[in-house]
């Protein structure tokens, strides 16, 4: 569920929220390539919720808050920044609230963590 939502929202395109304008060629990678690129370059291990923490992933139409491995939000950062040169977002003009990966978006008294679930970090509303 949480990565069909995550495919979903990458398809929408937005570039107001952080990411790069333009539009895609031809030639462009298909966006399912770019979300794959990042989930490899990314480092999930964990063992216990404090080995994670959160970083920002520009989905075309806002923020979604991804799990990684505390220490590695550098790595991310320059992952993120490759997949959104990868994805290049088309201005569509949709947006969205912060949201996790396991689809929610924070209520009132509510947050997003990180945390790990089968030695993988991800991140949920609690």
């Amino acid at each position: 569920m949480r990565y069909a939502t995550l495919l979903a929202l990458l398809l929408c395109g937005c570039p107001e929220h952080g990411s790069r304008p333009g539009n895609p060629t031809s030639d462009a990678p298909a966006p399912e390539v770019c979300l794959a690129q990042l989930e490899a370059s990314l480092d999930r291990t964990c063992s216990v919720p404090s080995d994670c923490t959160l970083v920002d992933h520009g989905d075309c139409c806002g923020i979604v808050k991804l799990g990684v491995r505390l220490g590695t939000e550098d790595a991310a950062k320059l992952a993120e920044a490759e997949f959104q040169s990868c994805r290049m977002c088309p201005p569509l003009g949709c947006a969205h609230p912060d949201f996790a990966e396991d689809g929610r978006v924070p209520g009132t008294g509510q947050m997003i963590i990180a945390t790990c679930e089968a030695t993988r970090c991800t991140s949920v509303v609690q």
